[in-house]
């Protein structure tokens, strides 16, 4: 039983202990990135930072990417394209599977499970597409971001 009037001390500590293991997982932020190259000539330069998550299937990773293009059929100066990138790396293969969303469409990637990553792109105007990229630890924190997820 608890005292009369310490009720209030037990509530304190109680929201004092769920603010600590709230910021616990954003203390330990660790962004990471991608880079790549997309295009049956590698036109496209791919660049995303992304949070990393662990699931009990593998590893996912998630955030905004720009697509810039770097070919030399540019008419109009450089064109760039923004989205989000959704990559999981399975536990068991190693393999990626994940999607690149654009302002106008939403493509499948499937990549193979050596690095860098290489595989296909399947959007609604090509299908097939190439694409490489790596993903890596950004050096800029020292700080091991991980979130866990069941």
């Amino acid at each position: 039983m608890i005292a009369p009037g310490s009720t209030h001390v037990v509530m304190r500590a109680l929201i004092s202990a769920i603010w600590i293991s709230a910021g616990a997982g954003s203390a330990m932020a660790q962004s990471y990135s991608v880079s790549g190259q997309v295009g049956y000539l590698q036109e496209w330069e791919m660049k995303a930072n992304l949070a990393k998550t662990i699931t009990d299937s593998g590893v996912s990773y998630d955030g905004p990417v720009t697509l810039r293009h770097v070919g030399l059929c540019s008419v109009n100066g450089v064109e760039e394209k923004s989205g989000v990138v959704r990559l999981m790396v399975s536990r068991r293969t190693s393999a990626v599977a994940g999607t690149l969303s654009l302002k106008d469409d939403t493509c499948r990637i499937a990549a193979s499970a050596s690095k860098p990553y290489s595989g296909l792109l399947n959007c609604r105007d090509g299908q097939g597409v190439p694409i490489s990229f790596s993903i890596d630890e950004t050096a800029d924190t020292g700080q091991n971001n991980v979130r866990a997820e069941r």
